[in-house]
């Protein structure tokens, strides 16, 4: 068999050359065929003792090069012990211009550009990205941000991706990711990348400073964490959303969960005491649904508990409540637990209004079911209702609780069968 032809849509160094693509795989293999051209062929069960590198191989060897050409190695934060600056950052790109806005300690800083005719003719994916390293590479120098955990928010979704997967098939973006960790390397910094959406940048200020508007959020003197909920839960921005969910799960007396009772009650227990033989018996609780409603900056810490809580107690159901914020910490963890995600756009309900910018996520951990295959995930009745769901959030508020209710009998109404 020969190696002799690229995939679709990759230039002649292996690397994809849509820029419009938000995939991230590092997929840059050759396309393998018969010798005779008909079709593609069988893998050998042995592999070669040689084998031919692709093109974009050079690239990889650069980047590690870069990465490593310290003769001691830096050192690079994982966690800080004690952090003694905090820097938050918004920056946003346009089709003409780009700007920024940063706290420091002298209060907040801001910049405006224009792009140049080679950026400007970049995709917006790009611009995005460019933007993010530029304003970072630029307060670095001048000392702004060194040793200090630093967020930078961004409504581009791609740039978000492309930080934390570390990879992309772009080559542009590719080395504006290489020139992001060697920044964080060298800097001495802590550094987060999320995403926010594009109304709350508006709200912000930083979208008007891409066309050059400076009178807009942070600009006209609004305070910058106001625009930065990550410490509040879903119930602190919005109370009315608990009468909500008391509604549809069927439990009128449903409290959401301190972060206390995370580590006990979320694990099914309430105290305890000790026997005659002096061995420690938890007791149990009564309830069978419980409501986790933590602020995206602790949602990772309360889906761990969650983890352990829907092994050790198989008959309870479980909701979780998260604003769609820092979600590179906590949705891959959401997804691995919950038998159903959907997410309640922003003014669609009463309860989520407009002004909260991010859609409102729910999942669903419902109990272990006694038959076969044992849990309600991917099952043809949870699909079902999922679908129906969907496509409520349009329609008349109050329409999609039936098909809510419908979801917190299922394990039951599925076993009775």
């Amino acid at each position: 068999m020969t190696l002799d032809s690229w995939r679709p849509g990759r230039d002649e160094d292996g690397w994809k050359t849509s820029s419009k693509s938000t995939g991230f795989d590092a997929d840059c293999q050759w396309d393998v065929h018969t010798e005779d051209g008909q079709g593609p062929a069988d893998y050998p069960s042995q592999p070669p003792d040689l084998v031919l590198p692709v093109p974009r191989y050079e690239d990889d060897l650069a980047a590690l090069r870069s990465l490593t050409q310290s003769t001691t190695p830096p050192l690079r934060y994982e966690r800080h012990k004690a952090v003694h600056t905090v820097v938050y950052g918004f920056v946003d790109a346009s089709g003409h211009g780009f700007g920024s806005s940063l706290t420091s300690t002298t209060g907040v800083s801001y910049t405006i550009g224009v792009w140049g005719r080679d950026d400007e003719s970049q995709s917006s994916n790009y611009r995005e990205l460019h933007n993010l390293v530029a304003t970072l590479e630029r307060y670095a120098v001048d000392g702004t941000i060194s040793n200090s955990e630093v967020f930078m928010f961004t409504d581009n979704t791609t740039a978000e991706a492309a930080f934390y997967k570390g990879n992309t098939p772009s080559r542009r973006l590719f080395k504006l990711v290489l020139r992001l960790r060697q920044l964080e390397m060298h800097g001495g910094l802590l550094l987060q990348v999320m995403h926010i959406a594009g109304t709350r940048m508006m709200a912000q200020g930083t979208d008007g400073l891409s066309r050059g508007d400076v009178c807009e959020g942070v600009m006209a003197g609004q305070a910058m964490l106001h625009y930065i909920p990550l410490h509040l839960s879903a119930l602190d921005r919005q109370p009315r959303l608990l009468p909500w969910i008391q509604e549809w799960s069927g439990c009128p007396s449903l409290s959401p969960l301190t972060p206390e009772e995370w580590y006990d009650k979320g694990h099914g227990h309430c105290g305890g005491q000790y026997t005659a033989r002096g061995l420690w018996m938890p007791e149990e609780i009564t309830q069978n649904w419980l409501l986790w409603v933590p602020p995206p900056s602790a949602a990772s810490a309360a889906l761990e508990e969650l983890l352990i809580s829907r092994h050790k107690r198989t008959h309870l159901n479980h909701i979780m409540v998260i604003p769609r914020l820092a979600t590179a910490s906590w949705r891959k963890k959401l997804f691995k637990v919950s038998d159903l995600v959907f997410e309640v756009p922003p003014g669609k309900r009463s309860f989520w209004p407009a002004h909260e910018h991010e859609p409102l996520v729910i999942s669903l951990t419902l109990r272990f079911c006694s038959l076969p295959p044992w849990q309600l995930r991917q099952s043809p009745a949870l699909l079902d209702l999922a679908a129906q769901l969907q496509g409520l959030w349009s329609a008349e508020e109050g329409s999609e609780g039936i098909v809510l209710c419908e979801l917190s009998v299922l394990p039951g109404r599925l076993e009775s069968v």
